[in-house]
C-alpha cells in the first residue's frame, strides 16, 4: 500500500511541485493550503507523513503540530518542517514541538525526498517493534512501544526525540556519546539537525527526569551518557 504524504502549505506552487515529484516516487499525496482544512479529514484519514508550513492564515504551523501530539490516534505520525524562517530558535522550536525534521526554503527537491525516505524508514522500523519492551534505571521507567516514560510510577510527556535520546541513553549504559554519536543513532545520517538542539533536549529530559536528573551525565569535551 502506498504511504500517504499530507501537504499542508499555503502556497500553490510549492503545492503542485511536491504533489508531483512525490508522486512520482509512489507516495499517496493529499495537498492542503491552511491546517484547518487538513484537520477537517485528518482524523479519519491518517497520513503516514505531514509536510507542514509553518507561517499560514489562520492556524500556523506549531499549533498545528501542537494539536496533533496531543492526539493520542495522530501522536506518532511524523511531521517535517517546510519553512522560510531560517533562524536557529525556529528550527529548535519546530523540534522541541515534536517535529522530526526541519526543512529550510527553499530546497533541493532530492534532499526533501531523501528525508522523507529517512524519515519513514524510522518510523515504520518503530511501528514494526513487538512486545512491551521495558526499560528501567531506579525509579525511571521507558515503554518503548508505547513511547511512553514514567517517572516514580507517573507518565511524564516527552517529545519523540527527547525519548529517542532517553532510549539511547538506557539501552547502553555506561556509553558515551558525542552529539554527532546522538544525532546518528537517532536520526539517522541523512537526516539533518543542528548541533545545539542535542543540548536543549538534554536539558530539557532533565527537567522532566526530576531528582533523576543526573543519571543523564555530562563528559567535559565529549558528549553525554547514562551513567551506571
Amino acid at each position: 500500500m502506498k504511504k500517504k504524504i499530507y501537504v499542508i502549505d499555503n502556497e500553490k506552487d510549492l503545492q503542485e511541485i511536491l504533489h508531483v515529484n512525490l508522486s512520482k516516487e509512489g507516495y499517496n499525496v493529499k495537498t492542503f493550503s491552511s491546517a484547518e482544512e487538513a484537520l477537517k479529514i485528518i482524523e479519519k484519514d491518517h497520513p503516514d507523513l505531514i509536510l507542514l508550513d509553518i507561517m499560514m492564515d489562520g492556524m500556523d504551523g506549531y499549533d498545528f503540530c501542537k494539536k496533533i501530539r496531543y492526539s493520542e490516534q495522530l501522536k506518532l505520525v511524523p511531521i517535517i518542517f517546510l519553512s522560510a524562517k531560517s533562524e536557529e530558535f525556529d528550527k529548535v522550536l519546530g523540534l522541541e514541538l515534536g517535529g522530526d525534521d526541519y526543512i529550510t526554503k527553499p530546497f533541493g527537491i532530492k534532499e526533501l525526498i531523501s528525508r522523507v525516505k529517512a524519515v519513514l524508514r524510522r518510523t515504520c522500523t518503530k511501528r514494526n517493534e513487538t512486545g512491551d519492551n521495558i526499560l528501567k534505571y531506579e525509579g525511571v521507567e521507558l515503554h518503548s512501544n508505547k513511547y511512553q516514560l514514567l517517572v516514580d510510577g507517573n507518565k511524564v510527556k516527552v517529545t519523540k526525540t527527547e525519548f529517542e535520546i532517553l532510549q539511547l541513553f538506557m539501552k547502553y549504559p555506561g556509553k558515551v556519546y558525542t552529539r554527532d554519536n546522538i544525532i546518528n543513532s537517532i536520526k539517522g545520517e541523512d537526516i539533518f539537525v543542528i548541533d545545539r538542539t542535542i543540548d536543549v533536549h538534554i536539558m530539557n529530559l532533565r527537567k522532566k527526569l526530576g531528582r533523576y536528573k543526573t543519571m543523564i551525565s555530562t563528559f567535559a569535551g565529549v558528549g553525554y551518557g547514562l551513567i551506571e
